[in-house]
């Protein structure tokens, strides 16, 4: 069955659903290429939606190098658990099935700095990063006791770089603007 939705409140569960499945800061150009291969909302709502979560405070962003990235609020991924029944399962399978797509496309473009080196008898450095292209767009070091640690480290980092990202951001922002 085809689906085309313009009620206000479904297309914002749409672009809450389709930000949360990313589970990390998602480049607007990403959500509206979802869109675009799911045409089941017209690109102007969901553009015109975009702004309103944000002034609502379902949804934060943040604008480097031209490109504005997307995460939900606390309070939007309460909204979206409560209402995410209210999107057909069909139409959110096949988000997710898109997002699937554009998350392998996203990480491909990605690349991921996970490595350490020995400062002295009793330090290891640890440095993780996550880059686009010749553009940061996350980087920590830290200093640890020993080898072992920094291997873990680095080894935890590599497996799920974007849930660490996600998991550090959360805390840094006591948990109120990104899930």
């Amino acid at each position: 069955m085809d689906y085309f939705f313009n009620d206000e409140t479904d297309v914002r569960l749409i672009t809450l659903f389709i930000i949360d499945g990313f589970k990390m800061p998602v480049p607007s150009s990403y959500v509206f290429d979802v869109i675009m291969l799911q045409p089941v909302v017209n690109y102007f709502d969901i553009s015109s939606q975009l702004s309103e979560l944000c002034e609502k405070e379902l949804v934060t962003y943040y604008t480097e190098k031209e490109t504005t990235y997307y995460s939900l609020t606390t309070k939007g991924a309460e909204t979206l658990s409560y209402f995410k029944k209210r999107i057909p399962l069909t139409v959110r399978e096949r988000f997710l099935n898109t997002i699937k797509l554009k998350i392998k496309e996203l990480k491909n473009s990605l690349s991921i700095k996970s490595e350490y080196n020995k400062l002295n008898d009793i330090e290891y450095n640890v440095s993780l990063g996550i880059f686009e292209g010749a553009y940061e767009l996350f980087s920590v070091s830290l200093s640890v006791g020993d080898e072992k640690t920094a291997q873990t480290m680095c080894g935890s980092f590599k497996s799920d770089p974007q849930k660490l990202y996600s998991q550090i951001l959360s805390t840094l922002l006591n948990k109120e603007d990104v899930q």
